[in-house]
């Protein structure tokens, strides 16, 4: 099977939390890695991702930055007449490695997967 721009987008991250990507076998039950605390699925969308949940992530980690350097910008969105519970947490993959750093294996964030768009280097 090739090796599909998702796949790789899928082994980066968990190879960055410490773990290995679980194969499509029929056992994975939605779930694309692991760790001992957390299942993942993990979505590389251009065409369908809301940029405005991206600016209001940058909007709340420069807010962050610029009240303790230590804080960390998430975002909480709910949707329409949803409870509040079921809310959606939305931190950068970055910052989440930082807070619960990796979990063995390779564990580093690799820069493609840092900060930015397709083809564009991070700073």
């Amino acid at each position: 099977m090739p090796n599909k721009g998702w796949k790789q987008y899928e082994r980066r991250l968990a190879r960055a939390l410490g773990v290995e990507r679980i194969p499509v076998t029929g056992e994975r039950a939605g779930a694309d890695f692991e760790d001992g605390m957390f299942v993942y699925q993990a979505k590389k969308r251009a065409g369908q991702f809301p940029e405005y949940l991206a600016q209001w992530l940058r909007g709340i980690q420069a807010a962050g930055e610029r009240r303790d350097p230590t804080k960390t910008g998430v975002v909480i969105l709910q949707r329409p007449r949803a409870l509040d519970g079921d809310a959606l947490v939305i931190v950068s993959f970055k910052d989440w490695i930082e807070l619960h750093g990796p979990g063995g294996g390779e564990g580093s964030l690799p820069q493609r997967a840092v900060r930015g768009r397709p083809g564009e280097r991070p700073a």
